[in-house]
């Protein structure tokens, strides 16, 4: 089990980090994605949304990816359970609108992918999203950041931080992780 406060807590992060609360959302997110199995794959995700994005657009961009990525990995299998998912939808100070950070556990896939195959489907997926400017893909800074990693925890410790990363804005008064499906009704 990866242990927060030994290893990955960051109080360098300035004084609207609350250490419990990210303590807190940190064992959220290890409890989604399940135990650690060098096997499976974890892939990180940012995206930038395009526009004035404010939290349900963010929040309906969270839950397509989620659902086009299980179906696509999963097959018919994802009608009834999704493949592990966590993410945390933030505000940036200097962008002035919602982004996504998301962390998905590719595990029992239908077939067998290189890691950087997932990471070129999940990208096309990212950037096939309505709330994702599809044009923004071949700048160096573009809209959708991927990068994977096995499933299992190493001396650079990227599991952990990447948990971290995604929590990091927890406090008493906002939870990164929280996600509704609204219809569009």
């Amino acid at each position: 089990m990866l242990n927060f406060f030994n290893d990955y807590v960051r109080y360098d992060r300035g004084l609207d980090y609350q250490a419990l609360k990210v303590k807190e959302n940190f064992d959220k997110v290890l409890d989604t994605l399940g135990e650690p199995d060098k096997r499976d794959t974890i892939i990180s995700i940012t995206i930038r949304l395009k526009g004035k994005a404010d939290w349900i657009t963010a929040n309906n961009a969270s839950n397509a990816l989620e659902f086009k990525v299980s179906r696509k990995f999963w097959g018919r299998k994802s009608k009834y359970v999704k493949l592990p998912y966590a993410s945390a939808i933030e505000s940036s100070k200097n962008w002035d609108k919602e982004h996504i950070h998301a962390l998905i556990r590719m595990k029992d896939l239908k077939k067998y992918y290189e890691p950087f195959e997932m990471e070129q489907i999940i990208s096309d997926i990212a950037y096939n999203l309505n709330e994702v400017n599809s044009r923004d893909n071949h700048s160096l800074d573009g809209a959708v950041k991927i990068r994977s990693f096995p499933y299992m925890e190493n001396e650079c410790k990227v599991v952990g931080q990447s948990i971290e990363y995604i929590c990091k804005s927890s406090s008493n008064h906002h939870n990164p992780l929280e996600r509704k499906l609204i219809s569009s009704n």
